[in-house]
């Protein structure tokens, strides 16, 4: 995951406004963040439909950010961002600092690779291209099914308790070994490939924990599964 890719969309929206604040606009306009957001991060607040010639999303999508901004969205929720007047924002204190500590990190990160055996390496890469780690980085918990936690952790909901068991070992080994081979930097999983450091590794590991406590009443079924098919 390049850098820009592992941001949660409360994170980029964050960014985009701690850019206007540094440019002078403060207060900023929902307009504003709008098209800033775009321009940061134009996959994640283009207009769909409308590419340039590079394959860029052409067009900011206002609906995008204003979806974020109001209500109870993280990124006021957290107490990041302050409505200041009639579609008027600025980042409080914590936003502010927030976004401050969040370059500062990445400045300081550096790419290595991660020298993992390669079975764990293709583990890793099934558990970031998961449905339930997406919807988890955009905020979307509500939308994680049973089954979605299922394929995170390699079962089907008609596994047995030793599968079970087993898999969910499996898995809480393979973050550790990976935690320790990125050591707090970042790395990769071959020379000039996507990277990923200790913050994808610990949303790794709160999805986990958000899965096992949300369908615990499923767990303790296939718990009490003990039959075993060869």
């Amino acid at each position: 995951m390049e850098s820009k890719d592992r941001l949660s969309i409360t994170e980029k929206l964050l960014l985009a406004a701690y850019e206007l604040e540094k440019n002078g606009r403060s207060p900023f306009s929902a307009e504003d963040l709008v098209v800033s957001a775009w321009q940061k991060f134009p996959d994640a607040f283009g207009l769909a439909g409308y590419r340039n010639n590079d394959g860029s999303l052409a067009y900011p999508d206002s609906n995008r950010v204003f979806a974020e901004i109001m209500g109870s969205k993280p990124i006021r929720k957290r107490g990041f961002l302050k409505k200041v007047g009639t579609k008027m924002y600025q980042l409080t204190e914590a936003g502010r600092e927030h976004a401050r500590i969040f370059l500062k990190e990445e400045r300081r990160t550096r790419v290595q690779k991660a020298g993992l055996p390669r079975d764990i390496e293709e583990e890793l890469k099934r558990l970031f291209t998961s449905k339930p780690v997406e919807k988890f980085r955009n905020n979307r918990i509500e939308d994680i099914t049973f089954y979605d936690a299922c394929t995170f952790w390699g079962i089907s909901p008609r596994s047995s308790a030793i599968e079970l068991e087993g898999r969910i070992a499996n898995l809480e080994k393979v973050m550790e070994l990976a935690k320790q081979a990125v050591d707090g930097t970042m790395a990769t999983f071959e020379h000039g490939g996507q990277a990923f450091g200790a913050r994808d590794l610990e949303l790794l590991t709160k999805l986990h924990q958000v899965l096992l406590q949300r369908f615990g009443e499923e767990i303790k079924i296939i718990q009490r599964r003990t039959d075993e098919r060869v």
